[in-house]
């Protein structure tokens, strides 16, 4: 997964799993610059 921001490209590993636990995503969401509402938008 990838997202492009003014500083250059941000890249994270998302697993491939049915289900995540809350840390891990969470984990993935900080890795990835994403703010919880962001990710929430776009759901």
């Amino acid at each position: 997964m990838q997202k492009k921001t003014d500083k250059g490209t941000v890249g994270c590993v998302v697993p491939l799993h049915r289900e995540l636990k809350v840390g891990t995503l969470s984990g993935i969401l900080n890795q990835a610059q994403v703010t919880t509402d962001e990710f929430i938008e776009n759901l």
